[in-house]
C-alpha cells in the first residue's frame, strides 16, 4: 500500500503540470498576439454608424501598420477624451488638402470628391476649421461615418483636430462581438 500512496503526489503533480502546459499552449499565443500585433477595442457611441454600432467589440492590427485613406483606425487622445480610445475613418493623410462643400456636404481630398458609401449622411456641419485644410506632416484627418449633426467629434472640430500618427493604436480588422456581428472588416 505504501507504493500506491507514494504515487498520489506524482499523479497530482503531473496533472497540474499537464493543465499548466495546456494553458500556456492555448493562451500564451493569444496574449502575445493581442500585446504585440493588435488589441481588442470596444466601440462606444454612435459616431461610426452605420459601419459599427455602440458596443461592437473589435480587433485592431497594429504591427507593421501605416494608415491609408479609408482605413478605420483606433487612436487615443488624452487631451480630448481622458485616454478613451476613439474609432474613426482616415479621410486624408499628411499633405492632403481637405475641403467640404458648404451646401452639398461633399468631402473633397486633393480637390477630388470622395465616394463615401459608408457615410450615414453627407456632412451637414463642416465644423469650425478653415477650409481648404492642409493636413500637417505626421497627422491624419479623420471623420466618423455618422455625419449627422452631433453624430461625431472628429477632425472637423478644433477641439479634436487632426490626429497625430503617434496616437494611432491600429486599424480595425474584425468585429468579434456581439455574436450576430462577428466578421472580418474590410474598410
Amino acid at each position: 500500500m505504501k507504493q500506491h500512496t507514494d504515487n498520489i503526489p506524482k499523479i497530482r503533480h503531473q496533472s497540474l503540470y499537464n493543465w499548466m502546459q495546456s494553458f500556456v499552449i492555448v493562451f500564451l499565443p493569444v496574449i502575445l498576439l493581442l500585446t504585440f500585433v493588435g488589441q481588442s477595442v470596444e466601440v462606444r457611441g454612435n459616431s461610426m454608424l452605420p459601419t459599427f454600432q455602440h458596443g461592437d467589440q473589435t480587433i485592431t492590427r497594429s504591427i507593421f501598420y501605416t494608415p491609408q485613406h479609408g482605413d478605420v483606425i483606433v487612436f487615443s487622445r488624452h487631451d480630448v477624451q481622458d485616454g478613451t480610445m476613439l474609432v474613426k475613418r482616415v479621410i486624408a493623410l499628411e499633405g492632403d488638402v481637405v475641403d467640404i462643400h458648404p451646401v452639398t456636404g461633399t468631402v473633397f481630398v486633393n480637390y477630388v470628391a470622395l465616394d463615401e458609401p459608408y457615410a450615414s449622411d453627407p456632412v451637414t456641419l463642416p465644423g469650425d476649421i478653415t477650409y481648404p485644410f492642409t493636413v500637417p506632416p505626421g497627422y491624419l484627418f479623420v471623420l466618423g461615418d455618422n455625419r449627422s449633426p452631433g453624430g461625431s467629434l472628429d477632425s472637423r472640430s478644433t477641439s479634436l483636430g487632426p490626429v497625430d500618427e503617434r496616437e494611432v493604436i491600429g486599424q480595425v480588422v474584425a468585429v468579434i462581438a456581439p455574436l450576430g456581428r462577428i466578421g472580418l472588416f474590410v474598410g
